[in-house]
């Protein structure tokens, strides 16, 4: 085993929650020292994006949300000042404002673990009529809805840039900065900045699927080779900014098959004028070298390993083709009228749950049916997979008896998981079980505090109707592809969560992402020995209860 894998091994050994002690945090939350959840590039030009208010959300029927899965039947948006606007305001602009007593906070279309955003979002794009006059790289900020123009390039480094890539391309960067987590969660932040990458890359490719776009990640990219197309290179201290992922947006009727842009065009970045200075977010530090040498140990460098991958043939998984601030309870037949842009701007965490509320078995079933990747374009988004598969506390789907159960989200492991795990669970599929899906119950009874109780005693993941566990596989991807797929297999659990987020909302429940568990209590439980798998976030859906003294505000304008 390499030095690297020991020491991304190390980590992921160290950050976890027990049973006896929680992974090392801060023993207290320094409200001096808290992050600023807004990074603004001071000097650098601002262009102001459209923004849309609450009523044209609320009245605005199409995209619908069942037509973002089958985007190459919209027609593709043409890239403009309107599309781009919008393409940032249902995907990273802020979503509304809340007031409690003197407290004031935003909320974001995207998710993060504490409403800390370690993830910064950047543009890069040919010219843009009625935004961008040449090929530029922007930084958006979302508390003015704006994009921070950073640098300009000429034709030719664009043309080299998104050589065979399809026309009406452009590129989204993503970053994270992980002091703004480890501010309040300590050694784990590494684990919950990609759970919000996967988030980010999620809500990027919801809005893009509502344009008629899809998004794709570029996963032959190197980190230096992103961070230098961003202007991030060469960053250091605590708030430096970590590049983790460079994404295609194109049209969604064409194909990228390339994993990276050229790498001819890296060099002209190196000699680019960047305009604007980072603002500094904290007037001192906390250092966990933890995540340091974590984030310095996954970097990826110049290989080909997920391009080697995409050659062969993706295994077969068989898939089925809101008002007010708590939602009405629908069912699955209110799918069909949900608009898109009010599921993703309705989109909120369940602080609390409704534990005598009851989920159909229609909206469960086709909420596990959404996580299956194929024909998903959302989860298509990642270039291979999947790696995860749902451990579920099923505590009040109608019809189902309550219990643990399990979804396979990759056919043909049902004996490989049964010789892992202990032998006398049932694996039985409920007979209301549609064929084409492989749920097995494990244990029937009633484990509402169990399911509690391994989520950090958090009530929400015993009052929902279902908790979800991820249980990735661990030791196998790190082996056979290297440290670098250490975040990667987060990204995919984030990806998962904002889908949940999504489907919960539009099917009239919430859903809460938990990344707080004890990590090995679960897999002692289910008998798992090694680190053949691992459990790698928690979710869960139910019915909310309204936030007592919480007023909400529009997100922009009055």
């Amino acid at each position: 085993m390499n030095a690297e894998l020991e020491a991304v091994l190390s980590y992921h050994q160290t950050s976890k929650h027990g049973f006896k002690a929680y992974a090392s945090g801060p023993r207290f939350l320094d409200m001096e020292i808290k992050p600023d959840p807004f990074l603004s590039y001071r000097g650098a030009p601002v262009l102001k994006l459209d923004t849309w208010d609450e009523k044209n959300i609320n009245t605005e029927l199409l995209p619908g949300y069942e037509q973002v899965f089958c985007p190459e039947k919209l027609e593709p948006s043409g890239i403009s000042r309107r599309s781009i606007s919008q393409l940032f305001f249902d995907s990273f602009a802020l979503s509304v404002w809340k007031k409690a007593g003197s407290a004031r906070w935003p909320l974001r279309i995207n998710p993060s673990s504490g409403n800390l955003h370690p993830t910064e979002v950047y543009l890069i794009s040919g010219p843009v009529p009625g935004l961008l006059k040449k090929p530029s790289v922007c930084h958006y900020s979302p508390l003015p809805h704006a994009l921070e123009l950073r640098a300009e390039f000429s034709g030719e480094t664009w043309k080299k840039l998104s050589s065979g890539f399809p026309e009406g391309t452009f590129f989204i960067g993503l970053t994270s900065i992980y002091w703004r987590v480890a501010w309040k969660y300590g050694v784990r932040a590494f684990r919950y900045a990609n759970h919000d990458l996967g988030h980010a890359i999620a809500a990027l490719s919801f809005a893009a699927s509502g344009l008629g776009w899809k998004a794709c990640l570029l996963a032959d990219m190197a980190s230096e080779d992103i961070a230098k197309v961003l202007g991030i290179s060469g960053r250091q201290g605590p708030e430096k900014e970590d590049p983790a992922c460079l994404l295609a947006v194109y049209p969604a009727g064409k194909e990228c098959i390339s994993g990276k842009v050229s790498s001819s065009a890296i060099p002209d970045f190196e000699k680019l004028y960047w305009a604007g200075v980072p603002d500094r977010l904290s007037p001192a530090h906390v250092e966990w070298a933890g995540i340091e040498k974590a984030s310095s140990v996954t970097r990826k460098g110049n290989t080909n390993h997920f391009g080697e991958k995409q050659a062969e043939p993706k295994p077969e998984i068989q898939t089925s083709g809101l008002s007010g601030e708590v939602p009405d309870h629908g069912t699955h037949s209110d799918l069909e009228a949900a608009p898109l842009r009010r599921v993703i701007h309705m989109r909120r965490s369940a602080i609390e749950m409704n534990n005598s509320a009851y989920m159909e078995k229609e909206d469960f079933y086709g909420m596990l049916r959404r996580t299956l990747p194929d024909k998903n374009p959302v989860l298509n988004t990642l270039p291979f997979g999947p790696f995860s598969h749902l451990l579920l506390f099923v505590n009040r789907v109608k019809e189902l008896f309550p219990g643990l159960y399990i979804f396979l989200r990759k056919s043909g492991e049902k004996e490989m998981l049964k010789s892992r795990f202990r032998p006398d669970f049932l694996w039985e599929k409920p007979e209301s079980c549609p064929h084409e899906l492989e749920l097995y119950m494990l244990v029937e009874e009633n484990l509402y505090d169990f399911a509690a109780q391994l989520s950090c005693s958090q009530r929400k993941a015993a009052d929902a109707c279902f908790t979800a566990c991820m249980l990735s596989e661990f030791e196998g991807p790190l082996k056979k592809f290297g440290s670098w797929v250490y975040p990667y297999l987060f990204w995919e659990c984030g990806i998962l969560g904002q889908l949940l987020y999504l489907e919960a909302e539009a099917r009239g429940f919430r859903g809460c992402g938990i990344g707080c568990f004890f990590d090995d209590p679960l897999h002692e439980t289910l008998g798992l020995k090694g680190l053949e798998y691992q459990d790698l976030y928690h979710f869960a859906v139910g019915s909310p209860l309204q936030e007592i003294g919480v007023v909400t505000f529009p997100a922009y304008g009055k």
